[in-house]
Order: structure tokens, then C-alpha cells, then sequence
């Protein structure tokens, strides 16, 4: 699975709480996503799968990219 930049920065605003963050920390959040959630294949085409280590969060993902991280709860609302 691919990831977005908007993924990278969700994490860092929802997962880690960053409000502001530098062009490397967005690298470095993109490049840690790829290699924890890179060789997950969903079980769904559209169904949220939880984030590896990071139980409380999902992954929301869309044509093998996930797009966005956003927390467990919200995710009825989709």
C-alpha cells in the first residue's frame, strides 16, 4: 500500500498531536507509514483497518493509498 502526504500529516496532527511541524518531519512521518503499513493488504476495498501500533486510530485508504488517519471512532461517520 501507498501513502499520501495527507496521511503523513494527519499522523502527525491526530497520532503524534503536532500542530506544527517541518518539511523533514513530514518526510520522516510519510517514510515511517510506508514501512508499517507498506505490504498490508486490505481485507476491503473501502473498509478502514486499524494502524499498526496505534490501536485507537484508522487508516482510510483508496485504491491501495491510504489517504487520511483519522480516530477509531469517527470512522461510523464515513
Amino acid at each position: 500500500m501507498k501513502v499520501s502526504y495527507h496521511a503523513a500529516e494527519r499522523f502527525l496532527e491526530r497520532v503524534m498531536g503536532k500542530q506544527v511541524y517541518s518539511h523533514e518531519e513530514r518526510i520522516k512521518a510519510y517514510r515511517y507509514l510506508e514501512l508499517i503499513i507498506g505490504n498490508i493488504i486490505p481485507s476491503s476495498f473501502a473498509k478502514p483497518f486499524v494502524l499498526p501500533g496505534f490501536e485507537s486510530f484508522h487508516v482510510i485508504h483508496k485504491y491501495g493509498v491510504a489517504v487520511t488517519i483519522i480516530p477509531k471512532g469517527d470512522c461510523y461517520a464515513l
